[in-house]
């Protein structure tokens, strides 16, 4: 991952933490403009954890109740969620602001553990973690390599027979990767317009997406000398494109 890469993806994500960090992570639109309570929305996370770890159940892709790392934690919601199943969770992310927030909503949980990282390599040992999961952030790096560069990170730092889940959108169709709003956004803070302006009254934001089909994914990872244990659709609702829940095997020698 180049600089220029990591320094725009630490600097769009410590703008939307001090701008409306819920929304940001969990882009419902009419919760914008700071309409999440914190309440509903760490609930949210407590469903969405217990809805992954039946799909592990269902598929039969076992989990070891260990470590878990949650990728791109913003501030804590996936993190605190699965603290109710793992004595050991950690979350990560490349915005300072977003773990500052997380350990602020997360201080009554001494099982979670906040790290910032603005790197490719994660900052863990070889083989640390049981569990490995990511939801809503890998489709918001800037090239397809750099997710992939992550998905081996993951790999690198799961455990033999490991479980990495990760979510990631099929291929985006052209005119959602144009993203006009998202240039605009890049164009008038370069230009010096406050971010506090661009979000509250033009309402631009600096969130950008990316995805790789679903073959694309199923064959990297093969690559990689791990299994696809099962492949489910994200939200059954969506209708623009397609994302999917990718639930992956660690085998031993990776």
């Amino acid at each position: 991952m180049n600089p220029e890469a990591l320094d725009s993806q630490v600097s769009n994500w410590n703008a939307m933490a001090e701008l409306d960090p819920l929304w940001a992570i969990l882009s419902e639109p009419e919760k914008k403009f700071g309409k999440w309570s914190a309440e509903e929305f760490f609930r949210d996370g407590e469903r969405e954890a217990k809805r992954v770890l039946g799909m592990c159940e269902a598929n039969g892709v076992s989990i070891s109740r260990g470590k878990m790392l949650d990728f791109g934690c913003g501030v804590g919601r996936m993190t605190r969620s699965f603290s109710q199943f793992f004595p050991s969770c950690v979350g990560i992310d490349v915005s300072g602001k977003m773990v500052d927030l997380a350990r602020k909503f997360n201080a009554d949980r001494p099982q979670c553990e906040f790290v910032t990282s603005a790197s490719v390599a994660l900052p863990f040992e070889d083989a640390t973690f049981d569990f490995v999961f990511s939801v809503l952030v890998l489709q918001h790096l800037p090239k397809k390599s750099m997710i992939l560069s992550y998905i081996s990170e993951f790999l690198r730092v799961a455990k033999d027979g490991g479980v990495i889940v990760f979510q990631l959108p099929d291929e985006v169709p052209f005119r959602n990767r144009i993203q006009g709003r998202r240039r605009l956004w890049s164009l008038l803070t370069f230009l010096g317009i406050p971010q506090a302006w661009l979000f509250k009254l033009l309402g631009l934001t600096p969130i950008r997406m990316k995805g790789i089909s679903r073959e694309g994914v199923e064959r990297y990872i093969g690559s990689q000398k791990a299994r696809v244990g099962a492949v489910e659709r994200y939200d059954p609702s969506e209708k623009r494109y397609h994302s999917f829940y990718y639930f992956v095997v660690k085998m031993p020698g990776v």
